[in-house]
C-alpha cells in the first residue's frame, strides 16, 4: 500500500485560498473583458458558437491535442482541419498556409506544457486573410512571450484552464482582445456534487503532503476514495471506449464556472506562484541533464515562462508514467486521447508526442527537496523499464 507524500502535476487546495485574498488583481484574468466558464473546453465552445459562422465552415487545429477542443468546436457546429506541430513542439507555419482555403474561418495555436508559440507571423495572416486566431493558453496561464507580453493577449481570443496552475474545482476562461469582438455568451449556472468531492479531496491531497498523523490519515483515505474511483473507471471504460473523455459531466462544454470556484480564486500571489514553478523547472532540469539532456524539449527555461510541467520523452511512456504513479509521483500526459477524426497517418509528428512525453511535476506546492525526489523516483522508473 503507498503510504507516500503524493506529488502531483496539480497544485492542490490550500486553504490559504478560501481564507484570505490577492492584495493585487489578477494582472491578466482580473481585468480586461473577460468571461468565466467551467473548463477551457467550455470557453472554446462559446468562443466559436458566438461566431455565428455560415454552414461548411471550418477551425484548424493542431494535430498534437488532448482531443476536447475538437469536440468543443463540432459541438459548437463548426467542422475542423489539422496542422502539423513539429517535434519541436513548434507548429508548421507553411502547412497552416497550405492548409487555409475558402471554408477556413478561424485557427487555433497552443502554448504547450507553458511554453510560447512564435504567433506573430501567424496573427499577420489571419489579419490579412480575415481569420479568428485563438490562443489556447490551457498550458500556459501566467506565460509570457519573448516581448514580455501574457499569453493569450496577442490573438482575438485567449483560452485558459485555470485549474491546472491554481487549484479550483473546475474553472475556464475566454479573454477578448479585440474590441469590436463580443463578449461570448455565459455558460449555463448549474450544481453537480462532483465539484463538492472533488473540492474535498484535494484539501485531502493538500493536507497529505504535510507530514506526522493528519498526513498519514490523510493519505490512507485517499487510497481508499482512488481504489473505488479505479474501479469505477475501468466499468465506464469497459470495451477500450474513449467516449467518457469527451463527456464528463462536471466539464460539460455548455456550463458556467461554478461558485465554488470562484470561491477558490484567492491564494498565492501571481509571482509567487511563476518563480516557484521556474525554481523547480530549473532545479529538475538540471538533475535530468546528464543523463537525459537529449530528451528535454525545453532544456533551458526563457524568460517569462510559467511551466505547466516539466515535459521530457521517455520510451514507452506509459509505463514510465504508471511506475511514477504507484511511487507516489503523479505526472501530466497530454494527447492519450488524440480525437477520433484525427487520422494518426498522417501526422507521425503528433503521434511521436503524443505517445512519447511525458510531464513531470513542478507546481508551486513543491519545494527543491520533492524535485530531487521526483529525479530519483524517474530515474528508478526508467531503469526498471528498459530493462524489463
Amino acid at each position: 500500500m503507498n503510504r507516500q507524500r503524493p506529488l502531483s502535476a496539480f497544485p492542490h487546495l490550500d486553504p490559504r485560498q478560501v481564507t484570505g485574498r490577492r492584495t493585487h488583481p489578477d494582472p491578466l484574468l482580473g481585468n480586461g473583458r473577460v468571461r468565466l466558464y467551467a473548463s477551457g473546453r467550455a470557453g472554446l465552445f462559446r468562443i466559436v458558437a458566438g461566431l455565428a459562422l455560415p454552414p461548411g465552415s471550418t477551425i484548424l487545429l493542431p494535430a498534437y491535442h488532448c482531443g476536447v477542443e475538437v469536440e468543443a468546436v463540432l459541438r459548437a457546429g463548426c467542422g475542423v482541419a489539422f496542422y502539423r506541430v513539429r517535434f519541436d513542439l513548434g507548429i508548421d507555419l507553411d502547412h497552416i498556409r497550405a492548409l487555409i482555403d475558402q471554408h477556413t474561418r478561424g485557427i487555433l495555436v497552443a502554448h504547450y506544457f507553458g511554453f510560447p508559440q512564435e504567433i506573430s507571423e501567424l496573427a499577420a495572416l489571419c489579419r490579412q486573410r480575415e481569420l479568428v486566431l485563438i490562443e489556447d493558453c490551457a498550458h500556459a496561464l501566467y506565460s509570457r512571450d519573448q516581448r514580455g507580453a501574457w499569453l493569450g493577449t496577442t490573438a482575438d481570443y485567449g483560452l485558459f484552464s485555470m485549474r491546472k496552475t491554481v487549484f479550483m474545482p473546475n474553472g475556464g476562461a475566454v479573454r477578448v482582445n479585440r474590441a469590436e469582438l463580443p463578449l461570448p455568451q455565459p455558460g449555463i449556472r448549474y450544481l453537480d456534487r462532483s465539484i463538492v468531492t472533488s473540492t474535498v479531496k484535494s484539501l485531502l491531497e493538500y493536507g497529505a503532503t504535510g507530514s506526522g498523523v493528519p498526513a498519514a490519515w490523510a493519505r490512507r483515505l485517499l487510497h481508499s476514495h482512488e481504489r473505488r474511483s479505479d474501479a469505477a473507471t475501468a466499468a465506464a471504460n469497459d470495451g477500450g471506449a474513449v467516449r467518457w473523455y469527451y463527456d464528463v459531466p462536471s466539464l460539460d462544454y455548455r456550463h458556467d464556472i461554478a461558485a465554488l470556484s470562484r470561491w477558490c480564486a484567492g491564494g498565492p500571489e501571481v509571482r509567487e506562484i511563476v518563480g516557484r514553478r521556474r525554481e523547480n523547472y530549473r532545479s529538475l532540469a538540471a538533475l535530468l541533464a546528464p543523463r537525459l539532456a537529449d530528451r528535454l524539449p525545453f532544456p533551458e527555461l526563457p524568460e517569462g515562462v510559467c511551466p505547466l510541467c516539466l515535459p521530457l520523452f521517455v520510451p514507452q511512456r506509459d509505463a514510465v508514467a504508471e511506475r511514477l504513479a504507484a511511487r507516489g509521483v503523479h505526472p501530466f500526459v497530454f494527447g492519450r486521447h488524440p480525437h477520433p477524426l484525427l487520422q494518426p497517418e498522417q501526422f507521425p509528428e503528433a503521434t511521436v508526442l503524443a505517445a512519447g512525453i511525458v510531464g513531470l511535476p513542478v507546481q508551486q506546492q513543491l519545494t527543491e527537496r520533492d524535485m530531487a525526489l521526483v529525479a530519483d523516483i524517474l530515474l528508478q522508473s526508467l531503469d526498471e523499464v528498459t530493462t524489463s
